[in-house]
């Protein structure tokens, strides 16, 4: 007889991404296939802003979803097998380097499937101007920034973010369509003034905490 326990949503969003990735294992293991799922989901989802950051530094706009998708993948098929990870956002940023690299491999193969500097004028680059951001080590700690907001807001308002806020945080949705995903697929009520006033709020810590990290991480109080 299994010892394994079934938690619910609101218990499994305090838990750490390495517990999850332990629960996930356990409730595999036990036959608790949909509570595995569920716990499966919410760790992966906060991989999210990690893996799109690392992939809008070093991937042309046009690739990105595909190599974000790769690494997901790769993440699910293997960090749910039982071992250990000491620290799920390192091994993430390690599994999406290495997809990487996969691409850039991959053109290299195949030049004739590059498309030239320039050749997408119109598209707007996830962080900005083009090479607005140099390197992923500047992705990551924005990203990290944005990991550290996130981490001090409710469960609410952490799903508002995800839906409302521009890619690579959120998906990019208007207000309308987050409030039809929350209300539909959440079951939470929230206003399109609701929406908008989250997404300002979080804007304003977020700029406050960048604004820390570039004067040496010192934080007023």
């Amino acid at each position: 007889m299994s010892d394994f326990e079934p938690l619910g949503e609101g218990v499994l969003a305090r838990r750490s991404d390495e517990e999850l990735v332990m629960y996930v294992a356990a409730a595999r293991e036990a036959g608790y296939l949909e509570s595995a799922r569920r716990a499966a989901g919410i760790v992966t989802w906060r991989q999210e802003p990690l893996v799109r950051g690392l992939v809008a530094a070093k991937v042309p706009p046009e690739s990105r979803d595909d190599v974000a998708a790769a690494a997901f993948e790769s993440f699910v098929r293997s960090a749910f097998d039982g071992k250990v990870i000491l620290s799920v956002r390192a091994f993430m940023a390690r599994i999406t380097r290495r997809r990487i690299a996969d691409f850039h491999r991959d053109r290299e193969r195949h030049p004739e499937q590059v498309p030239l500097p320039g050749e997408h004028p119109g598209a707007e680059d996830v962080w900005g101007p083009d090479a607005a951001v140099e390197d992923e080590t500047e992705a990551v700690a924005i990203l990290d920034a944005v990991a550290r907001v996130l981490a001090s807001r409710s469960e609410t308002h952490r799903l508002v973010i995800g839906l409302y806020g521009p890619e690579p945080i959120g998906e990019d949705l208007s207000g309308a369509e987050v409030v039809a995903r929350m209300n539909g697929e959440h079951g939470k009520e929230v206003s399109v003034a609701n929406v908008q006033q989250i997404w300002r709020r979080f804007k304003v810590d977020l700029e406050r905490e960048l604004a820390a990290g570039e004067d040496g991480g010192v934080r007023d109080g």
